[in-house]
């Protein structure tokens, strides 16, 4: 490889991982660098592996993936989530699209020259894993959407034969668990946040194995692949190194560097890197040149339990319909914004001020300017997770620098519930106490009683508790499709929000409205995307996806 590459590489990549300095360079000539230059200065080496880290997607603008299923909805309909709803995406045009062979191509350069670089042992081997761990992460977010992909390692040169043929679905699946069984023993058992860990390769692989074990990819439902990926959440789990944050609100706004719950993450660095969450998803009056960008919807309210841990429809529950925010679990004010609650922000700097929200009809924020209704909520709520209540700077597409963060522990106690559920007859105590613990943390009052659900109750419970556990991360899509449900929970569906009259004594009403204008379309064949027509028509080999 051209030494230019990596002079290229280190120009590009500007915000610095608290490992870096940013001032090994010499100014007076930059483009002096060589190759071996790079390989014999242990910075430089970083520098191309924090490359590497900063190619992970966090947050996204238009909340894509949130906003194309049963969670909430993006205001604008010309945006890249209403086409995705509407089915106008193909081999040609999919905003989800990730054909990520760049990026692989820079971890195989790197895991090719680091042998022979001038490093200790040990950063020489946590350098590996870390490079590892991010290939493996790219190849899952591949898997996910095409299946069988092409499996390339080396760094391919043009006299290489560049016609590769997808691997298998398996090939796929067993090479990302090898990849970061191996990294497991390359990493350390901690690093700094922003940084894979030991931890951070075996809440992946739990991940992976869970999905490989999923419906979309286990068509004969191989119990045995349940009970592997069971066990691969339980080793987390069994490190007795992570637990839940206390704080629901403060999980994405707690920056020390011994978060209990946080795994792996994207960090983000204000001025150089950053984010629109916090301008995005409030009202217009406290958007700051933005809004309108993720209005959660009323299926997603519905499904948050009641304090007592009964949903709103079961008896005992205590649901009042005229009163619907009233004693629901603490998930439900730490992620949703209704009218009537407050919320805090500036107008265009400090100080911040708090508002109460008024989203009935006629109310300021939801259409008591008709002109500006489009950047207030749709749906009657506002998205409140990971909002920082005291950001000043935020507006339009910048001002926020809560990091993403990608795995965390309530996740491995979703997965090792399902993985077990799936692979028993009927859950075990274990099944109950992964539950409990994650609904203890909810501020749920009462514990599931082990052996009161059969394996299909327990299976709807976990699903639901998934639901609302991992609103708004961006999983939902993911996970309606490895369940193959997204032909029965989107395609030919209207979802809703609510419609709240105040009356002239104060009370209100409730009527619930469809906000989709056209049924979702999601055919049978968009369970696994397609190729991009590009690589199809760059190499001959690669085999398009069934219906595309």
């Amino acid at each position: 490889m051209k030494f230019t590459k990596y002079i290229a590489i280190v120009a590009f990549f500007t915000f610095a991982f608290s490992s870096c300095e940013s001032d090994f360079l010499d100014p007076k000539n930059p483009s002096a660098i060589s190759e071996e230059d790079v390989w014999s200065d242990g910075k430089l080496i970083e520098l191309l592996v924090n490359q590497m880290y900063n190619d992970r997607q966090g947050y996204e603008y238009s909340n894509t993936q949130d906003n194309i299923v049963d969670e909430g909805r993006c205001n604008y309909t010309g945006d890249a989530p209403n086409q995705i709803l509407r089915g106008q995406w193909d081999q040609t045009y999919n905003p989800l699209g990730f054909w990520a062979y760049q990026q692989v191509r820079r971890a195989n350069e790197f895991l090719s020259k680091i042998d022979g670089a001038t490093l200790d042992d040990e950063t020489r081997k946590r350098l590996k894993g870390e490079a590892r761990f991010l290939r493996a992460f790219l190849y899952f977010d591949m898997v996910k959407r095409y299946g069988g992909i092409p499996i390339i390692t080396t760094p391919q040169d043009i006299s290489d034969d560049l016609m590769v043929k997808r691997a298998s679905i398996k090939e796929t699946f067993d090479f990302i668990v090898s990849e970061l069984r191996l990294a497991k023993d390359e990493l350390p058992p901690s690093a700094p946040r922003g940084r894979a860990s030991q931890g951070s390769a075996m809440a992946l692989l739990g991940r992976a194995l869970l999905y490989y074990a999923s419906p979309l990819y286990n068509e004969e439902n191989n119990s045995s692949l349940w009970a592997e990926a069971a066990k691969a959440s339980k080793d987390v789990m069994d490190l007795n190194k992570y637990s839940l944050y206390p704080d629901l609100n403060k999980i994405w706004l707690d920056k020390a560097n011994n978060h209990v719950e946080s795994i792996f993450e994207i960090q983000y660095k204000l001025p150089e890197k950053q984010h629109s969450w916090d301008a995005g998803l409030r009202p217009l009056i406290l958007a700051n040149n933005n809004a309108g960008q993720l209005s959660p919807l009323q299926e997603l309210v519905d499904a948050f339990p009641m304090k007592n841990g009964k949903g709103i429809k079961e008896a005992g529950s205590n649901y009042n319909p005229n009163d619907p925010y009233v004693g629901r679990d603490n998930r439900f004010y730490a992620f949703i914004a209704f009218n009537g609650s407050k919320v805090k922000g500036t107008t265009s700097g400090p100080p911040v001020r708090e508002i109460t929200l008024e989203t009935y009809s006629g109310g300021r924020d939801y259409d008591a300017s008709k002109e500006n209704t489009i950047y207030n909520t749709i749906t009657s709520y506002y998205t409140r997770k990971a909002i920082n209540p005291d950001n000043t700077i935020y507006t339009g597409s910048t001002g926020s620098d809560q990091p993403w963060i990608e795995l965390r522990y309530a996740e491995v106690l979703l997965n090792y519930a399902e993985a077990q559920n799936e692979a028993l007859s009927s859950p075990d105590a274990s099944v109950y106490q992964a539950l409990n613990t994650l609904r203890k943390r909810a501020g749920i009052t009462s514990d599931l009683a082990v052996g009161s659900l059969n394996k299909v109750q327990m299976r709807d419970l976990i699903r639901n508790e998934r639901y609302v556990e991992m609103c708004f991360e961006k999983k939902r899509y993911w996970d309606l499709r490895r369940w193959k449900l997204a032909e029965t929970v989107l395609n030919g569906r209207k979802y809703h929000g609510a419609l709240i009259t105040k009356h002239a004594d104060g009370s209100f009403t409730y009527a619930y409205p469809e906000v989709d204008a056209t049924p979702i379309v999601f055919e049978s064949k968009m369970y696994f995307m397609p190729i991009p027509q590009g690589e199809i028509d760059k190499n001959g080999n690669l085999e398009q996806n069934q219906g595309w």
